[in-house]
């Protein structure tokens, strides 16, 4: 039972609304009611206490907000949005990421910015979900890990649509023998993307996890060409940039990847990660250490393994 009179109450419960709610400094607050500023913040704290007042997060989508503070202050990001997803199937992980996703790209984008955006299944259910943007050009920044190139390039023909700005289809694989890579790539229209990549502001990439959760991989593998890669312990790719377990740059292999390299990227102003799911751990936390992403949106499963004490750090 509450210790205060109904009249005291009262008066705590105005100080904490006024506060908690209406954004009051106390010390305004407290010249109003006439008492100190040390009384009025203790008015608050009681009252919070009593239950006379409650305070609560309200976010719409399933964000689970301590878990994104703690990744965004390990990491050093701008934020985290980590997904409280019910399932770790791939298709339902992807799917809420891509809901997400698809919210941060509407409240952020801005009037005749450059949007960078990997081809791929997430990007396409983030794509789908979007019918509406401000006026800007939409970029694909890397080849197409989908065996029909037109699955790969949907993504950014819808954001065309939703947005009405030009687009910047690429149009080949993302993994191609050095010497039909340097051929695509004098294609027009091919040579026309990779001129706008540098002018990008804002890209949203999505994470692959070696060697079984990208596609990247997969076509690598499917060639013969997986030693080459394994054997410099590669283990994540971000764009066309290599990683393995600490977040350091895998080179020496940039001949056979189609996209944005490394440098271009890294002088993106706002680089956003979207990537969680079964067999993507390990590169979350790859990329969360090579320092390439701004913001990251990943699941909360990924996301408490990301902040896990890693064992090979003790070794």
């Amino acid at each position: 039972m509450s210790t205060l009179r109904i009249d005291q109450q009262v008066a705590h419960v105005y100080v904490a609304l006024q506060n908690l709610a209406e954004g009051r400094a106390i010390s305004e607050i407290a010249a109003e009611i006439g008492v100190s500023r040390f009384t009025a913040a203790r008015m608050v704290k009681r009252a919070r206490e009593l239950g006379l007042v409650e305070v609560r997060a309200v976010v719409n989508d399933p964000v689970d907000v301590e878990l994104s503070a703690r990744l965004a202050q390990r990491y050093g990001l701008q934020s985290a949005l980590v997904v409280a997803c019910p399932s770790s199937g791939d298709a339902e992980v992807r799917e809420a990421l891509a809901e997400v996703a698809a919210k941060f790209l509407v409240d952020h984008a801005q009037e005749d910015e450059v949007l960078g955006l990997t081809p791929g299944r997430t990007s396409v259910a983030l794509s789908r979900r979007v019918e509406e943007l401000p006026s800007l050009d939409v970029v694909q920044t890397t080849g197409v890990g989908d065996p029909n190139l037109a699955n790969g390039v949907e993504a950014i023909l819808n954001i065309g649509r939703a947005s009405g700005g030009a687009t910047y289809p690429l149009y080949a694989p993302i993994f191609v023998e050095p010497d039909e890579r340097a051929a695509m790539l004098r294609h027009p229209a091919n040579a026309r993307t990779v001129r706008k990549l540098a002018a990008i502001t804002t890209a949203y990439l999505t994470i692959g996890g070696w060697p079984n959760s990208s596609l990247l991989a997969r076509q690598i593998t499917e060639v013969g060409e997986m030693p080459r890669f394994e054997e410099r312990g590669v283990i994540a790719e971000f764009g066309t940039t290599l990683l393995d377990a600490d977040g350091n740059t895998i080179d020496g292999l940039e001949e056979w990847l189609v996209g944005i390299d490394e440098p271009t990227l890294r002088g993106i102003p706002l680089r956003v990660a979207v990537g969680g799911g079964e067999g993507k751990e390990r590169a979350l936390r790859a990329v969360l250490r090579s320092g390439l992403a701004h913001v990251v949106i990943t699941d909360s499963r990924s996301a408490r393994k990301a902040l896990e004490r890693d064992p090979d750090a003790d070794a």
